[in-house]
């Protein structure tokens, strides 16, 4: 079957050229290029997104660390053994047969006269895009273990940011579920009870805790249709927060959330100049670089990205262009300014995404000494409140017998 891919390679002359080719795989639009004297940085089949999380899901099923994975090559490589050797390698240490096999066809693709990069590629959303382009820019370098552990050191450094979020909220969002937990069992349980019993004094009572009072009936009445409507509402919270989890929290109106849309927001920035950079120093053209690192943003700021690229193949300055399409800060701005000048561009924009990872832990770590104090005196005020409706009219009672 003739399938069409889409190619970005590299000319004899240095030149970065798009390229479409009608082949019957991956393998054979590579084949070609190398005929050609052609570097190829980008190979995907035509109307494919590339997205990279779609890859990174994948590898997951597999249970394939990729950032360990890119590591221990590198490790063996630098030890002496070849590409194919520390692959087998990788291989025969693995016991998990899923992790074993997705080792062995790369291997077998490699054996086949393939480069690194197009044995990766040719099993599609096995392996992320970020990895194949950096790999296949180091492979005409022969910096290619270099490359594999600058990789890895990228992965980590935004795995380490990541967890700092995830365990950021771990403690807010347990106490909020014991504090919902509680107020749920005063509502269903105390309450009710409660209402039988006041409602026998046959007293008049004050309007909050005839509210209160209201609901205890309603409760003892109807518990099973709240149980369920309970469970529901529960299950639409849990699905909303698997899809978050699935499509990587880039969805468009998580941009509109107050507060923690920037905060998500900052976090892709940092991401997308972290592994700009890493693809510079690669060898890869800042804007094929850029539009490699699409994936790792939203989709709002997809299409800013896209926008920024077109501007530089239009001519605009690589700072230029993302402060118009609003992908960078005015201090983004300012140090890629400097990187046009002095052409150190990678470290630059190594250094905006340490200044975002920066600001990003000043914001976590004031907003969970802010936020676990607030949410906890919200909580005991809730449950303050539904006690003392609850206890009001047994001190009137109290008062009226003394």
């Amino acid at each position: 079957m003739i399938i069409r891919f889409e190619l970005v390679i590299r000319t004899a002359d240095g030149n970065m050229q798009t390229l479409e080719l009608r082949v019957t795989d991956a393998a054979a639009a590579y084949a070609y290029a190398a005929r050609e004297g052609m570097q190829v940085l980008s190979c995907k089949p035509k109307g494919s997104t590339g997205k990279g999380e779609t890859h990174t899901r994948s590898a997951k099923r597999l249970g394939l660390d990729i950032a360990n994975f890119s590591y221990e090559l590198a490790s063996l490589m630098t030890a002496g053994l070849s590409v194919l050797e520390a692959l087998r390698t990788l291989a025969a240490k693995e016991n998990a047969p899923s992790r074993k096999a997705a080792l062995l066809d790369v291997v077998q693709g490699i054996s086949e006269g393939l480069p690194l990069s197009a044995a990766l590629e040719r099993h599609s959303g096995r392996y992320p895009v970020l990895l194949i382009a950096t790999v296949s820019a180091s492979e005409q370098t022969g910096d290619l273990s270099t490359s594999l552990r600058r990789y890895a050191e990228q992965q980590q450094t935004i795995q380490v940011l990541r967890d700092k979020v995830v365990g950021a909220t771990v403690y807010p969002l347990l106490l909020l579920a014991m504090g919902a937990l509680v107020v749920v069992l005063l509502m269903t349980v105390v309450v009710p009870k409660f209402a039988v019993l006041i409602e026998s004094t046959r007293r008049e009572l004050p309007w909050s805790s005839q509210l209160l009072m209201y609901w205890g009936r309603f409760a003892a009445q109807h518990g099973w249709e709240l149980g369920i409507a309970g469970l529901a509402l529960l299950a639409a919270a849990l699905n909303l927060a698997r899809n978050i989890l699935r499509s990587g929290a880039k969805a468009a109106w998580m941009d509109s959330v107050p507060f923690i849309g920037q905060t998500v927001r900052q976090f892709r920035h940092a991401h997308l100049y972290r592994a700009t950079g890493m693809l510079v120093r690669g060898g890869i053209a800042a804007p094929r670089a850029l539009q490699l690192g699409a994936s790792l943003l939203g989709d709002a700021d997809r299409a800013r990205l896209r926008l920024a690229v077109q501007l530089i193949y239009e001519g605009r300055s690589l700072s230029g262009a993302l402060q118009a399409a609003q992908l960078a800060d005015p201090v983004a701005t300012s140090m890629l300014a400097v990187a046009e000048r002095t052409g150190a561009l990678a470290d630059i924009l190594e250094r905006i995404a340490q200044f975002h990872e920066s600001r990003l832990q000043r914001t976590i770590d004031l907003t969970s000494r802010l936020f676990e104090p607030v949410l906890m005196i919200g909580i005991g005020l809730v449950v303050g409140a539904i006690v003392v409706l609850m206890y009001l009219p047994i001190f009137d009672l109290a008062a009226s017998l003394q």
